[in-house]
């Protein structure tokens, strides 16, 4: 049954992510997307909300680095962790509280959601600043935003998504991406960009997001680039462990055409791995 953008965006505004009772959550989210913001633009952006100040300041003064009771400012913090990992604290905490909102269903946690998603984002910043530094920025927020698409998804068929998942849980060698259109209305990274389409999202991480599966299809060089980093910064984040039920374990099949695309190797995704248990607990503030 075919789906329109009309009822994917019902569905959106129904877990008010769109439309005038979007909650100030996603708007923040969406403001934090520019890769044009600066430092002072992203600070201005972080203390216009308490939680995400407080998340910062938490990370900024935590054992990790080395600086407890010393930060005491956002501005301090971005001294002291650069602005990107401002920014990319700030939006992991927008996306972690929306989708700890919205998710109500037993089939996909919240946590394992949230998690996936942060380690997704933290692995694929990780790889870029390896190949494809000027695309650092993004690289976290494409990788960050690849399964928002799930929320939506979720709550325009949540029966499709109950049989994709039993059908992923019946057969270890069944890729989702293979069963997706087989089994439900629309796919998650489809309804991700016609979220974020509205939004007003940049292009490329628009684009990054909407062909995470398949990068090499995505239309423009720039995306393709930013789509590869967000496939194998979901990938490590598989391989370490950060699955939910629509991305149960990691796939092999593009990696190394993708890793040749961006003159990556076996040891950048093992190094791409390694503290993110660490580093997703830290951002998450359960550490």
């Amino acid at each position: 049954m075919a789906t329109d953008n009309l009822e994917v965006l019902k569905a959106a505004t129904a877990l008010g992510v769109v439309g005038s009772n979007a909650q100030t959550a996603h708007r923040l989210l969406a403001a934090l997307c520019d890769s044009s913001l600066g430092a002072h633009e992203v600070s201005t952006i972080v203390q216009r909300d308490p939680g995400l100040t407080a998340r910062v300041l938490k990370v900024a003064n935590s054992a990790y680095y080395g600086r407890s009771g010393q930060i005491s400012s956002v501005d301090q913090a971005i001294v002291l962790l650069g602005f990107d990992a401002v920014r990319g604290i700030a939006a992991a905490a927008c996306l972690d509280r929306g989708i700890a909102r919205r998710t109500t269903t037993a089939a996909i946690q919240p946590d394992a959601l949230a998690a996936h998603c942060l380690a997704s984002g933290l692995a694929a910043e990780h790889l870029a600043r390896r190949t494809r530094r000027e695309l650092v920025a993004e690289a976290m927020i494409a990788g960050l935003l690849h399964d928002f698409g799930v929320l939506v998804q979720e709550r325009l068929d949540p029966d499709g998504v109950a049989a994709l998942i039993a059908a992923l849980r019946a057969d270890e060698e069944a890729r989702p991406m293979a069963l997706e259109p087989q089994l439900v209305r629309i796919g998650h990274a489809d309804c991700a960009r016609i979220v974020f389409e509205t939004w007003g999202l940049p292009t490329g991480i628009t684009q990054a997001v909407a062909f995470h599966h398949d990068p090499l299809a995505a239309p423009d060089d720039p995306a393709r680039d930013l789509a590869a980093l967000a496939h194998l910064g979901m990938q490590v984040a598989l391989d370490a462990g950060f699955a939910h039920p629509l991305e149960p374990r990691p796939l092999p099949d593009l990696r190394a055409t993708l890793c040749a695309r961006l003159e990556l190797d076996a040891q950048a995704l093992h190094d791409a791995g390694e503290q993110l248990v660490e580093q997703v607990l830290l951002l998450r503030g359960t550490d």
